[in-house]
């Protein structure tokens, strides 16, 4: 088996050399499926990542869950401190470009981890047993490991992304479900 940085490195490779269009329409399918799941119904307050290099892209499921009046909440990123602040945002014009290159909050309304009813995870490579590679820096472990009981945690990936078995840890935090453009792996439970 690969190690996480050899695998982070091929898939990473794949995504960035995907077309736009085929970003666009896996997106476009991903957030069809997601608006359909009970748990995106039921869940009030969403903590979702802003999508850059070929990610599975957020900008319009935002829009949506605006729309529905969710509460919506995205990571502003810490360098100094290597981590991530839940922020709430009440619309797009409360985005800037950050030095990554994705957006994150103008100004920072920080929401508290308790709050968040599920989660929307990007990931470099997944697996069928619904374990998740990310860049390595841990910044959503953090969050992920104090969410409250209950909170669900979505991975959103492209088919390529997802593998039978990749390396995982007993610190590894598993998703509860991941949704690519032709399959999905795990339930959509209930709250």
């Amino acid at each position: 088996m690969k190690s996480k940085k050899e695998l982070r490195k091929k898939i990473l490779g794949i995504r960035n050399k995907m077309p736009k269009e085929d970003v666009e329409n896996n997106s476009r399918i991903i957030m069809n499926k997601i608006i359909g799941l009970k748990t995106y119904k039921q869940s009030k307050v969403i903590f979702v990542y802003m999508d850059f290099k070929n990610e599975v892209m957020t900008s319009d499921l935002i829009k949506h869950m605006l729309a529905e009046k969710k509460r919506v909440v995205i990571p502003y990123t810490d360098i100094v401190n290597t981590l991530v602040i839940p922020s709430e945002i009440t619309e797009e014009a409360d985005l800037k470009l950050s030095p990554f290159g994705y957006n994150e909050p103008k100004k920072i309304m920080p929401v508290d981890v308790e709050e968040i009813d599920l989660v929307l995870v990007p990931g470099v490579v997944f697996d069928k047993n619904l374990n998740r590679i990310g860049f390595g820096k841990g910044y959503y472990d953090r969050i992920l490991k104090n969410l409250k009981p209950g909170a669900k945690k979505i991975g959103l990936a492209h088919d390529f992304q997802v593998l039978d078995e990749i390396p995982a840890e007993d610190h590894d935090i598993k998703m509860d479900m991941i949704i690519t453009e032709s399959s999905s792996y795990g339930d959509d439970i209930n709250f």
